[in-house]
């Protein structure tokens, strides 16, 4: 039975990004139910990883593996170029093998420029806009057009090898990747981030891509609440604690339940 009809009302979770270094982790636990743990690569440490699994774990809290690009100056936030792509790629492989040799995660939420790199708007008719003259058999259309794309194909086999559902945004590639690798797709909205009219995430160099007015962050929590399974918060901003707080009030008095469905 799924919590939503336990308590009678839809249920919402609410998850934080945690272990990059940041002094919030233990209070922002205090309103999350699921964690997105950096691996130690774009901020924080491997010990603080597995120090924060343990946490997680006796406090019965849900967490992902959250690998991002090993660029610790932008916090793995620059988008991958061709000169780093297969240094940065393969980054997020052995990330996540070392987080699930310790610890078997919930899900995986790529981070940061991985997680752009990957919740691309598709074209219409994608799935047929590679198909050739002449058919060859065993050849896949969709396929090839994905690979265009190194960190959609990565981010696909990171699910197939390591079969976990994927948290991401639903009208982007995110759910085709998912689909494709036979996972479930946890549905994610961002609290704290501005959204481009295609329903991607505003880019951070850009004005006002980060939400830091407590009304702008209640309005986007209640248009997001119908469509999304997950609402994110990040924990590197000075008001996140305010902000889960926010979040956790504004969808109770929404008639609303906070947690996540098995």
């Amino acid at each position: 039975m799924k919590v939503s009809d336990l308590v009678g009302r839809p249920t919402i979770d609410l998850n934080v990004d945690i272990a990059e270094g940041f002094p919030f982790d233990e209070d922002l636990l205090e309103f999350a139910t699921s964690a997105n743990v950096c691996c130690g690569v774009h901020a924080g440490s491997e010990v603080l990883a597995m120090e924060t699994v343990e946490v997680l774990k006796s406090r019965g809290k849900r967490f992902g593996v959250h690998p991002g690009y090993p660029d610790r100056a932008s916090m793995g936030r620059t988008p991958i170029d061709d000169a780093h792509q297969r240094e940065y790629l393969a980054s997020v492989f052995s990330q996540t093998q070392r987080f699930v040799q310790f610890a078997r995660p919930d899900y995986i939420k790529p981070h940061g420029a991985f997680y752009n790199d990957t919740a691309i708007v598709l074209p219409a008719r994608w799935e047929t806009s590679m198909v050739r003259m002449r058919p060859v058999p065993g050849y896949d259309p969709a396929s090839a057009f994905l690979a265009q794309y190194p960190g959609v194909q990565s981010l696909s086999m990171l699910l197939r090898v390591h079969r976990l559902p994927l948290m991401g945004l639903a009208d982007t590639a995110h759910a085709v990747i998912a689909n494709r690798a036979k996972q479930p797709l946890i549905r994610e909205g961002f609290a704290d981030r501005a959204y481009t009219p295609e329903g991607t995430l505003v880019p951070r160099s850009e004005p006002g891509a980060v939400l830091e007015d407590p009304a702008q962050v209640q309005a986007q929590i209640l248009r997001l609440a119908p469509f999304v399974d997950s609402i994110c918060l990040h924990g590197d901003t000075p008001d996140c604690v305010e902000f889960a707080e926010l979040v956790v009030k504004t969808l109770v008095d929404n008639g609303f339940g906070v947690g996540f469905e098995p």
